[in-house]
Protein backbone atom coordinates (compact mmCIF):
# COMPACT_ATOMS: atom_id res chain seq x y z
CA UNK A 1 0.00 0.00 0.00
CA UNK A 2 3.00 2.10 0.53
CA UNK A 3 4.62 1.91 -2.54
CA UNK A 4 1.23 3.10 -4.44
CA UNK A 5 0.87 5.72 -2.46
CA UNK A 6 4.31 6.79 -3.00
CA UNK A 7 3.79 6.58 -7.17
CA UNK A 8 0.59 8.64 -6.50
CA UNK A 9 2.37 11.16 -4.92
CA UNK A 10 5.47 11.40 -7.96
CA UNK A 11 2.28 11.38 -10.03
CA UNK A 12 0.79 13.92 -8.83
CA UNK A 13 4.08 16.14 -8.61
CA UNK A 14 4.79 15.96 -12.28
CA UNK A 15 3.33 18.62 -14.92
CA UNK A 16 0.43 17.73 -17.20
CA UNK A 17 0.22 19.15 -20.89
CA UNK A 18 -3.11 18.60 -23.14
CA UNK A 19 -4.34 19.13 -26.35
CA UNK A 20 -8.18 18.78 -25.42
CA UNK A 21 -9.33 19.75 -29.25
CA UNK A 22 -6.70 17.14 -31.21
CA UNK A 23 -8.79 13.36 -32.85
CA UNK A 24 -12.15 14.77 -33.25
CA UNK A 25 -12.16 16.60 -29.53
CA UNK A 26 -11.21 13.68 -27.47
CA UNK A 27 -8.15 15.48 -26.45
CA UNK A 28 -4.28 14.27 -25.95
CA UNK A 29 -3.44 14.95 -22.19
CA UNK A 30 0.53 13.61 -21.22
CA UNK A 31 1.86 13.56 -17.45
CA UNK A 32 5.02 15.24 -17.86
CA UNK A 33 8.31 16.44 -15.62
CA UNK A 34 11.01 18.44 -17.14
CA UNK A 35 13.43 16.45 -14.89
CA UNK A 36 14.57 13.15 -16.53
CA UNK A 37 15.71 11.81 -12.99
CA UNK A 38 17.21 12.55 -10.00
CA UNK A 39 20.35 11.43 -7.76
CA UNK A 40 20.64 13.04 -4.65
CA UNK A 41 20.59 17.38 -5.28
CA UNK A 42 21.69 16.04 -8.97
CA UNK A 43 18.48 16.70 -11.65
CA UNK A 44 19.33 15.57 -15.07
CA UNK A 45 16.99 17.67 -17.01
CA UNK A 46 15.15 16.80 -20.38
CA UNK A 47 16.12 20.11 -21.97
CA UNK A 48 19.86 19.14 -21.27
CA UNK A 49 19.48 15.76 -22.33
CA UNK A 50 18.04 16.08 -25.29
CA UNK A 51 20.68 19.09 -26.33
CA UNK A 52 23.47 16.38 -25.38
CA UNK A 53 22.14 13.95 -27.21
CA UNK A 54 21.33 15.75 -30.47
CA UNK A 55 24.98 17.22 -30.31
CA UNK A 56 26.37 13.91 -30.42
CA UNK A 57 24.43 12.77 -33.04
CA UNK A 58 25.11 16.38 -34.93
CA UNK A 59 29.15 14.95 -34.33
CA UNK A 60 28.71 11.27 -35.39
CA UNK A 61 26.86 12.41 -38.46
CA UNK A 62 29.24 15.04 -39.32
CA UNK A 63 32.50 12.91 -38.61
CA UNK A 64 31.10 10.06 -40.81
CA UNK A 65 30.60 12.32 -43.90
CA UNK A 66 32.96 15.21 -44.08
CA UNK A 67 35.83 13.68 -46.16
CA UNK A 68 33.29 13.27 -48.83
CA UNK A 69 32.83 17.46 -48.68
CA UNK A 70 36.41 17.58 -48.59
CA UNK A 71 37.06 18.22 -45.09
CA UNK A 72 39.52 15.97 -42.70
CA UNK A 73 37.73 14.75 -39.44
CA UNK A 74 40.43 16.18 -37.35
CA UNK A 75 40.08 19.71 -38.54
CA UNK A 76 36.15 19.20 -37.83
CA UNK A 77 36.48 18.12 -34.07
CA UNK A 78 39.04 21.36 -33.95
CA UNK A 79 35.99 23.83 -34.99
CA UNK A 80 33.31 21.72 -32.72
CA UNK A 81 36.03 21.74 -29.81
CA UNK A 82 35.86 25.75 -30.26
CA UNK A 83 32.36 26.45 -31.50
CA UNK A 84 30.30 23.99 -28.99
CA UNK A 85 31.47 26.50 -25.74
CA UNK A 86 31.39 29.46 -27.88
CA UNK A 87 27.85 28.41 -28.66
CA UNK A 88 26.54 28.14 -25.01
CA UNK A 89 28.19 31.75 -24.26
CA UNK A 90 26.40 32.99 -26.55
CA UNK A 91 23.44 31.83 -25.72
CA UNK A 92 23.27 33.61 -22.57
CA UNK A 93 25.05 36.65 -23.50
CA UNK A 94 22.38 37.44 -26.30
CA UNK A 95 19.30 36.51 -23.61
CA UNK A 96 21.09 38.74 -21.01
CA UNK A 97 22.17 41.72 -23.33
CA UNK A 98 18.55 42.28 -23.89
CA UNK A 99 16.38 41.17 -20.73
CA UNK A 100 18.91 43.07 -18.51
CA UNK A 101 16.68 44.45 -16.16
CA UNK A 102 16.19 40.95 -14.98
CA UNK A 103 19.82 40.71 -13.68
CA UNK A 104 20.98 44.51 -12.32
CA UNK A 105 19.98 43.95 -9.06
CA UNK A 106 22.26 40.61 -8.78
CA UNK A 107 24.50 39.89 -11.46
CA UNK A 108 25.65 36.92 -10.43
CA UNK A 109 22.32 35.42 -11.76
CA UNK A 110 23.60 36.24 -15.25
CA UNK A 111 26.11 32.80 -14.92
CA UNK A 112 23.41 31.02 -13.88
CA UNK A 113 22.29 29.71 -16.75
CA UNK A 114 20.72 26.31 -15.47
CA UNK A 115 17.77 28.35 -13.93
CA UNK A 116 17.07 29.07 -17.57
CA UNK A 117 17.29 32.32 -20.17
CA UNK A 118 19.11 30.82 -23.22
CA UNK A 119 18.51 32.46 -26.99
CA UNK A 120 19.36 30.31 -29.91
CA UNK A 121 20.32 33.40 -31.45
CA UNK A 122 22.93 34.05 -29.51
CA UNK A 123 24.19 30.50 -30.16
CA UNK A 124 24.01 30.51 -33.35
CA UNK A 125 25.87 33.96 -34.15
CA UNK A 126 28.70 32.70 -30.82
CA UNK A 127 29.86 28.94 -32.67
CA UNK A 128 29.73 31.19 -35.95
CA UNK A 129 32.34 33.28 -34.85
CA UNK A 130 34.30 30.65 -33.27
CA UNK A 131 34.28 29.08 -36.52
CA UNK A 132 35.90 31.71 -38.36
CA UNK A 133 38.38 32.61 -35.89
CA UNK A 134 39.59 28.84 -36.47
CA UNK A 135 38.79 28.67 -40.15
CA UNK A 136 41.36 32.18 -40.15
CA UNK A 137 44.17 30.44 -37.86
CA UNK A 138 43.97 27.11 -40.01
CA UNK A 139 43.56 29.34 -43.34
CA UNK A 140 40.70 27.46 -44.57
CA UNK A 141 37.76 28.58 -46.24
CA UNK A 142 35.05 29.44 -43.64
CA UNK A 143 32.39 29.28 -46.12
CA UNK A 144 32.98 25.62 -47.03
CA UNK A 145 32.61 24.72 -43.12
CA UNK A 146 29.65 27.08 -42.44
CA UNK A 147 28.10 25.42 -44.97
CA UNK A 148 28.83 21.88 -43.85
CA UNK A 149 27.63 22.88 -40.13
CA UNK A 150 24.88 24.87 -41.11
CA UNK A 151 22.49 21.62 -41.59
CA UNK A 152 23.38 19.95 -38.60
CA UNK A 153 22.58 23.31 -36.38
CA UNK A 154 19.07 22.78 -37.99
CA UNK A 155 18.94 19.65 -36.92
CA UNK A 156 20.24 20.69 -32.94
CA UNK A 157 17.37 22.96 -33.28
CA UNK A 158 14.57 20.82 -34.32
CA UNK A 159 15.73 18.34 -31.50
CA UNK A 160 16.09 20.77 -28.85
CA UNK A 161 12.68 22.30 -29.19
CA UNK A 162 11.69 19.32 -27.04
CA UNK A 163 12.92 20.53 -24.07
CA UNK A 164 10.67 23.50 -24.41
CA UNK A 165 7.60 21.33 -24.39
CA UNK A 166 8.95 19.71 -21.24
CA UNK A 167 9.75 23.27 -19.79
CA UNK A 168 5.97 24.39 -20.86
CA UNK A 169 7.47 27.44 -22.43
CA UNK A 170 8.43 29.08 -25.44
CA UNK A 171 4.42 28.96 -26.32
CA UNK A 172 2.11 31.33 -28.04
CA UNK A 173 -0.80 33.39 -27.45
CA UNK A 174 -4.35 32.90 -27.32
CA UNK A 175 -5.40 30.27 -30.24
CA UNK A 176 -8.40 28.48 -31.40
CA UNK A 177 -6.87 26.01 -33.63
CA UNK A 178 -7.33 22.21 -32.98
CA UNK A 179 -3.88 21.93 -32.24
CA UNK A 180 -4.19 24.44 -29.24
CA UNK A 181 -2.25 23.62 -26.34
CA UNK A 182 -2.89 24.24 -22.04
CA UNK A 183 -0.56 22.66 -19.00
CA UNK A 184 -0.47 23.13 -15.61
CA UNK A 185 2.28 26.01 -16.15
CA UNK A 186 0.43 27.57 -18.70
CA UNK A 187 -2.66 27.45 -17.04
CA UNK A 188 -0.73 29.74 -14.34
CA UNK A 189 0.38 32.13 -17.07
CA UNK A 190 -3.19 32.42 -18.19
CA UNK A 191 -4.20 33.45 -15.42
CA UNK A 192 -1.52 36.00 -14.65
CA UNK A 193 -2.45 37.88 -18.16
CA UNK A 194 -6.26 37.54 -17.23
CA UNK A 195 -7.17 35.67 -19.96
CA UNK A 196 -10.52 33.47 -19.97
CA UNK A 197 -9.70 30.14 -18.29
CA UNK A 198 -9.35 27.31 -20.52
CA UNK A 199 -7.58 29.71 -22.97
CA UNK A 200 -5.42 27.06 -25.04
CA UNK A 201 -2.64 28.71 -26.92
CA UNK A 202 0.08 28.23 -29.77
CA UNK A 203 2.65 25.57 -29.74
CA UNK A 204 5.26 27.83 -31.55
CA UNK A 205 8.02 25.35 -30.13
CA UNK A 206 6.20 22.48 -32.04
CA UNK A 207 5.67 25.20 -35.09
CA UNK A 208 9.73 25.65 -35.34
CA UNK A 209 10.68 22.06 -34.64
CA UNK A 210 8.88 20.52 -37.71
CA UNK A 211 10.24 23.59 -39.55
CA UNK A 212 13.86 23.16 -38.66
CA UNK A 213 13.29 19.70 -39.45
CA UNK A 214 12.20 20.36 -42.63
CA UNK A 215 15.50 23.21 -43.04
CA UNK A 216 17.39 20.43 -42.55
CA UNK A 217 16.11 18.15 -44.93
CA UNK A 218 16.07 20.60 -47.74
CA UNK A 219 20.13 21.12 -46.84
CA UNK A 220 21.21 18.00 -47.16
CA UNK A 221 19.76 17.50 -50.40
CA UNK A 222 20.84 20.98 -51.57
CA UNK A 223 24.76 20.12 -50.56
CA UNK A 224 24.50 16.78 -52.14
CA UNK A 225 22.47 18.02 -55.59
CA UNK A 226 23.54 19.32 -59.07
CA UNK A 227 22.02 22.85 -57.81
CA UNK A 228 24.62 23.08 -55.31
CA UNK A 229 27.27 24.87 -57.49
CA UNK A 230 29.75 27.47 -54.53
CA UNK A 231 30.61 27.18 -50.94
CA UNK A 232 28.23 29.57 -48.79
CA UNK A 233 24.64 28.66 -50.73
CA UNK A 234 23.62 25.95 -48.24
CA UNK A 235 24.38 29.02 -45.39
CA UNK A 236 22.68 31.72 -47.28
CA UNK A 237 19.95 28.97 -47.64
CA UNK A 238 19.47 28.80 -43.81
CA UNK A 239 19.40 32.33 -43.29
CA UNK A 240 16.33 32.50 -45.80
CA UNK A 241 13.80 29.40 -44.52
CA UNK A 242 14.85 29.66 -41.02
CA UNK A 243 14.81 33.73 -40.83
CA UNK A 244 10.94 33.40 -42.51
CA UNK A 245 9.47 30.79 -39.82
CA UNK A 246 11.32 32.99 -36.89
CA UNK A 247 10.20 35.89 -38.18
CA UNK A 248 6.29 34.59 -38.11
CA UNK A 249 6.65 32.10 -35.23
CA UNK A 250 8.46 35.00 -33.30
CA UNK A 251 4.91 37.10 -33.88
CA UNK A 252 3.15 34.80 -31.92
CA UNK A 253 5.36 34.09 -29.13
CA UNK A 254 4.46 35.38 -25.64
CA UNK A 255 8.20 35.40 -24.06
CA UNK A 256 9.89 37.57 -26.62
CA UNK A 257 12.91 39.70 -26.03
CA UNK A 258 12.30 43.74 -27.09
CA UNK A 259 14.79 46.32 -27.87
CA UNK A 260 14.80 48.30 -25.22
CA UNK A 261 10.95 50.03 -24.00
CA UNK A 262 9.97 50.02 -28.03
CA UNK A 263 7.80 47.28 -29.20
CA UNK A 264 10.13 45.42 -31.41
CA UNK A 265 10.98 42.26 -31.25
CA UNK A 266 14.53 41.28 -31.15
CA UNK A 267 14.40 38.49 -32.81
CA UNK A 268 12.00 39.29 -35.45
CA UNK A 269 14.00 41.58 -36.64
CA UNK A 270 16.88 39.98 -36.79
CA UNK A 271 14.84 37.23 -38.63
CA UNK A 272 14.15 39.88 -41.48
CA UNK A 273 17.69 40.89 -42.06
CA UNK A 274 18.80 37.41 -42.09
CA UNK A 275 16.22 36.60 -44.88
CA UNK A 276 17.50 39.51 -46.81
CA UNK A 277 20.78 39.09 -46.46
CA UNK A 278 20.16 35.72 -47.36
CA UNK A 279 18.33 36.40 -50.54
CA UNK A 280 21.11 38.90 -51.67
CA UNK A 281 24.29 36.53 -50.95
CA UNK A 282 21.84 33.58 -52.54
CA UNK A 283 21.88 35.72 -55.69
CA UNK A 284 25.20 36.38 -55.65
CA UNK A 285 26.66 33.24 -55.60
CA UNK A 286 24.49 32.11 -58.38
CA UNK A 287 25.81 35.73 -60.33
CA UNK A 288 29.55 35.13 -59.74
CA UNK A 289 28.90 31.27 -60.28
CA UNK A 290 27.81 32.15 -63.82
CA UNK A 291 30.33 34.71 -64.51
CA UNK A 292 33.56 31.87 -63.69
CA UNK A 293 31.26 29.30 -66.16
CA UNK A 294 31.14 32.09 -68.69
CA UNK A 295 34.83 33.10 -68.33
CA UNK A 296 35.92 29.70 -67.95
CA UNK A 297 37.49 30.26 -64.68
CA UNK A 298 35.12 28.47 -62.62
CA UNK A 299 36.65 25.80 -59.91
CA UNK A 300 35.75 22.35 -61.17
CA UNK A 301 34.73 22.98 -64.52
CA UNK A 302 36.00 22.23 -67.94
CA UNK A 303 36.00 24.61 -71.09
CA UNK A 304 33.44 22.27 -72.47
CA UNK A 305 31.00 22.95 -69.45
CA UNK A 306 31.15 26.47 -70.82
CA UNK A 307 29.32 27.32 -73.74
CA UNK A 308 31.17 30.79 -73.96
CA UNK A 309 34.99 29.01 -72.89
CA UNK A 310 33.83 26.06 -75.15
CA UNK A 311 33.11 28.85 -78.32
CA UNK A 312 36.11 30.33 -77.63
CA UNK A 313 38.04 27.66 -77.66
CA UNK A 314 36.98 27.00 -80.62
CA UNK A 315 37.79 30.37 -81.77
CA UNK A 316 41.25 29.96 -80.84
CA UNK A 317 41.53 26.33 -82.57
CA UNK A 318 40.08 27.85 -85.67
CA UNK A 319 41.99 30.69 -85.68
CA UNK A 320 45.48 28.24 -84.96
CA UNK A 321 44.72 26.07 -87.76
CA UNK A 322 43.81 28.70 -90.14
CA UNK A 323 47.37 30.21 -89.34
CA UNK A 324 48.85 26.79 -89.92
CA UNK A 325 47.49 26.50 -93.58
CA UNK A 326 48.14 29.88 -94.08
CA UNK A 327 51.88 29.15 -93.89
CA UNK A 328 52.10 26.15 -95.46
CA UNK A 329 50.61 28.12 -98.91
CA UNK A 330 52.90 30.86 -98.28
CA UNK A 331 55.89 28.24 -97.51
CA UNK A 332 54.72 26.59 -100.91
CA UNK A 333 54.29 29.46 -102.97
CA UNK A 334 58.04 30.36 -101.34
CA UNK A 335 59.46 26.73 -103.05
CA UNK A 336 57.51 27.08 -106.39
CA UNK A 337 59.53 30.20 -106.66
CA UNK A 338 62.73 28.99 -106.04
CA UNK A 339 62.23 26.40 -108.45
CA UNK A 340 61.42 28.28 -111.30
CA UNK A 341 64.43 30.42 -110.99
CA UNK A 342 66.55 27.44 -111.03
CA UNK A 343 64.90 26.64 -114.01
CA UNK A 344 65.29 29.93 -115.21
CA UNK A 345 69.34 30.58 -114.87
CA UNK A 346 69.47 26.82 -116.33
CA UNK A 347 68.17 27.89 -119.42
CA UNK A 348 70.06 30.99 -119.49
CA UNK A 349 73.45 29.04 -118.94
CA UNK A 350 72.57 26.18 -121.18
Amino acid sequence: MGILTKAATLLAEKGWVEFPNLFKKHGLKLNIDDVVFRIGSLEVRWYGLLISGVVVLCIFLGLKSCKKYGIEPNDLLDYLIFSLPAAVIGLRVYYVAFNFEEYRDNLWDVFAFWKGGLAIYGGIIGSAIAVLIVAKVKKQKVLKILDFLIGYIALGQAVGRWGNFFNQEAFGGPTKMPWGMTGDKIEIFVRSQGWQTGTLVHPTFLYESLWCFVVFAVIMLYRRSKFKKVDGECLALYMILYGVERMIVEGLRTDSLYIGKTGIRVSQLLSAILVIVGIALFIDFKVRWKKAVYEGTAEGVDAGESGFAAALEEMKTGEADAEDAEAVTDAADDAAEDVADAVEKAETAG
